[in-house]
């Protein structure tokens, strides 16, 4: 399975740390210093889930990428605008991918993960050529912002991904997936929640933040072991953009040195499960044919995944 070409949108409004010194009554370092975010993208009132997700897929038109053979569309997102006429439906009705399969998922922010997961096994069967990922998230239509424990750390956004069977014109090539639900771990689904009543919340966070920082280790690890890799000969590691600190642990503890690690929470926010594929599309350049970059993602819930890619000849000027 290839990555043919990947996309993004996210809001033109800007969320800065002043705005949560005002709610919360804390420095605007203060911030900083705990998550590694200076701002984050907000949606405006006329925009929504679907019009993030429909906003990324015409960026991906854009880049004179043909949808018309597309078999399988997957939505991915833990923030839905409509639990029937889902995220997926939207875009097969939006861009005429008549005949498409059309699923929605969610599994917190693994989402996007566990999209790149099912696909490839639908590639595998043979009962797909082409499939389209879209990974969006608006958490603002569910964070409290005066949660003082989480509601600094949402930002929304959208990613779309182009998938192929076949290598030509292709960016990466996925030489492997590996996803994995962990609800057994710690508070699990308890531990971060979206309900009606209190909205999207994490009640346990440093439970949250141990978990992901020993769990994406640890599936780096493994798939890198699984191919005779370590982390020396991986140009670009690319992890869930939940918490600056989370980033740099797991760098760490891995040897991967800051030029090697892809940063987009700075300026985004947490964007959910969107944030990987965002963040590969910003920092895709910085891979040169036959080298190697690293995917990882940890939800709430438990849930944990990981990727290997490697980088093809194709779609180096693209």
């Amino acid at each position: 399975m290839f990555i043919v070409r990947t996309s993004e949108y996210v809001p033109a409004r800007i969320v800065d740390n002043e705005y949560f010194s005002k709610i919360l009554d804390k420095p605007a370092k203060w911030f900083i210093e705990r998550t590694g975010i200076n701002e984050r993208r907000r949606c405006a009132p006329d925009e929504n889930l679907h019009t993030l997700a429909i906003a990324a897929v015409k960026a991906l038109q854009a880049q004179d990428v043909p949808l018309a053979e597309i078999d399988l569309i997957i939505g991915a997102s833990y923030t839905p605008l409509d639990t029937i006429g889902t995220l997926a439906h939207v875009i097969q009705r939006e861009f005429r991918l008549g005949g498409a399969r059309a699923i929605y998922l969610s599994t917190a922010c693994s989402s996007f993960m566990d999209a790149l997961d099912i696909a490839h096994m639908y590639f595998k069967a043979g009962g797909v050529r082409q499939a389209l990922i879209v990974a969006a998230e608006h958490n603002s239509a569910y964070a409290r912002d005066d949660d003082v424990a989480s509601g600094h750390l949402w930002g929304d956004g959208a990613s779309a991904v182009l998938l192929s069977a076949a290598q030509r014109g292709s960016q990466f090539e996925i030489v492997q997936i590996e996803t994995k639900g962990l609800a057994d771990l710690g508070h699990g689904p308890d531990a971060v929640s979206l309900r009606m009543e209190s909205g999207l919340r994490m009640p346990f966070g440093p439970e949250v933040f141990a978990q992901a920082c020993q769990e994406m280790t640890r599936a780096i690890r493994n798939i890198l072991a699984g191919h005779g890799l370590s982390s020396e000969d991986v140009r670009l590691m690319v992890a869930h953009q939940a918490n600056k600190r989370i980033i740099d642990w797991v760098a760490s503890e891995l040897r991967f040195p800051p030029e090697r690690v892809a940063v987009t929470i700075d300026s985004l926010g947490n964007t959910g499960c969107a944030s990987v594929a965002i963040t590969l599309h910003r920092f895709a350049s910085q891979v040169l044919p036959g080298e190697f970059a690293v995917l990882v993602t940890f939800g709430g819930g438990y849930s944990v995944g990981a990727a290997l890619l490697r980088r093809t000849a194709e779609g180096v000027e693209a």
